[in-house]
C-alpha cells in the first residue's frame, strides 16, 4: 500500500491485517475505513493510550500493569485506567437518559390510552342503555351484546393504532443517532407495539362490555 502521510511523495507500507469498522466517534454509527499505524512509524513519541485484553476484573489488573509500565521508564506516568466496559457506559449515558424519558412517556400514553377507551365505551354503553336493552329483548345474548360492545371499542382501537404506526414510520426516522444495533423500521418493535396496544384496549373494553351483557333488559327499557 502507498500513502502519504510522512513524505510528499508515496511511501510504501506493509499491511500486517484488516480489521472490521470501528465505531470511532458514535456508537450509532457503523463507522468508516480506517487505517492504523504504529506510534514509531508516526514519530509522535509515545502513545497517549493503550489497550490491554485481559481476562476478568479490569481492576485487579492496575498494579500489574503499574509495574510492568514502570519497568520499562519510571518517567511514565499514567494517569487513569478504564475498563472498555466503563468507556462504552459513559458514552451511552445520554442515549440511555433521552430513551429513558422516552420510555417513560410512552407508558404514560398507554396509560391514558386505555383510560380514554375506557371512559368513551363506558359513555357509549351508557347513552346506548335502551339500545340494548331492546336487543336483549328481542333475543340478543350476551355473547352478542359482549362482542359488539369489544368490537366497538376495538375498531375505535384500530384506527389509533394505523395512524400511530403511519406518524411512528415518520418520527422514528429522527431517533436513528440514539439507536444502535436496530433499524429506526425494525418491524418487530412495529408489531409488537400494535400488539400492544390492541392487548390494551381489549381489556380497558373488557369493563363497559361485561357491564353491558350483564345488563337487565327491563333497565334498559325503562331508560327508553
Amino acid at each position: 500500500m502507498w500513502t502519504r502521510l510522512r513524505t510528499p511523495e508515496p511511501e510504501a507500507v506493509e499491511v500486517l491485517g484488516v480489521v472490521a469498522h470501528v465505531r470511532g466517534s458514535s456508537l450509532a454509527e457503523v463507522g468508516r475505513e480506517q487505517i492504523y499505524f504504529t506510534d514509531g512509524f508516526m514519530s509522535h513519541g509515545a502513545a497517549s493510550r493503550w489497550a490491554l485484553r485481559v481476562t476478568g476484573d479490569p481492576a485487579k489488573y492496575a498494579g500489574a500493569v503499574r509495574a510492568a509500565v514502570a519497568q520499562v521508564d519510571r518517567t511514565l506516568v499514567i494517569i487513569e485506567m478504564s475498563a472498555a466496559s466503563e468507556i462504552v457506559e459513559h458514552a451511552q449515558a445520554g442515549t440511555r437518559f433521552e430513551l429513558l424519558l422516552i420510555g417513560v412517556f410512552a407508558s404514560i400514553a398507554a396509560v391514558l390510552a386505555g383510560v380514554g377507551l375506557y371512559g368513551v365505551l363506558s359513555t357509549v354503553v351508557r347513552l346506548r342503555t335502551a339500545e340494548i336493552g331492546v336487543r336483549m329483548a328481542l333475543g340478543a345474548g350476551p355473547a352478542s351484546i359482549f362482542g359488539m360492545v369489544i368490537g366497538q371499542g376495538l375498531r375505535l382501537s384500530g384506527l389509533g393504532i394505523g395512524a400511530g404506526l403511519v406518524a411512528a414510520l415518520g418520527l422514528t426516522r429522527l431517533m436513528t443517532t440514539m439507536l444502535v444495533g436496530v433499524k429506526a423500521t425494525d418491524p418487530v418493535t412495529f408489531v409488537a407495539m400494535a400488539g400492544l396496544f390492541v392487548g390494551i384496549a381489549a381489556v380497558s373494553a373488557w369493563v363497559p362490555a361485561r357491564r353491558a351483557a350483564s345488563m337487565d333488559p327491563t333497565v334498559g327499557l325503562r331508560d327508553d
